[in-house]
């Protein structure tokens, strides 16, 4: 029992990871349509050309963390499962008996969790450079973070 619940709690530690990840990745995505939207001055179009890519690069990512299409209940029948909805499923799975997880369960869970993480780090690296990059361009067009839209 042991076994299956450090299993269980180490799928549950990467699934908050992905999750809190993917909240951030809209949080930002959203931002950044504001920008676009906002901004229409020609001299801005490199700005907003790394907005739009940076945009592009987190929706990559979230596509293929979360399945982002689904709308309705059948929606899941026609669009595959991603890879926190696979490693979510191995979950429940591991979960049905008091048993300790099989080595296809941990091959599965390995290769899944490898999956994330390498979504992941991605994401990292795009927080620490592309974002970075994205509000020095920003800051250095002295733009304005609050405006008043009529």
């Amino acid at each position: 029992m042991q076994e299956q619940f450090d299993f269980i709690n180490s799928i549950n530690k990467t699934m908050d990871k992905a999750h809190k990840s993917i909240k951030k990745i809209r949080s930002i995505k959203s931002q950044l349509l504001k920008f676009t939207s906002i901004y229409n001055q020609d001299n801005l179009s490199k700005l907003k050309e790394k907005a739009n890519e940076l945009s592009d690069d987190l929706s990559k990512i979230e596509k293929a963390l979360y399945q982002t299409q689904n709308r309705s209940g059948q929606d899941p029948l026609n669009f595959p499962i991603r890879l926190t909805n696979k490693l979510g499923h191995l979950n429940s799975l591991v979960s049905m008996g008091d048993f300790s997880p099989t080595e296809q369960d941990i091959a599965v869970k390995e290769y899944l969790t490898n999956q994330i993480n390498i979504n992941l780090e991605i994401f990292d690296k795009l927080m620490v450079e592309e974002v970075k990059n994205f509000n020095e361009l920003f800051n250095n067009n002295k733009l304005n973070y609050l405006i008043s839209i009529e």
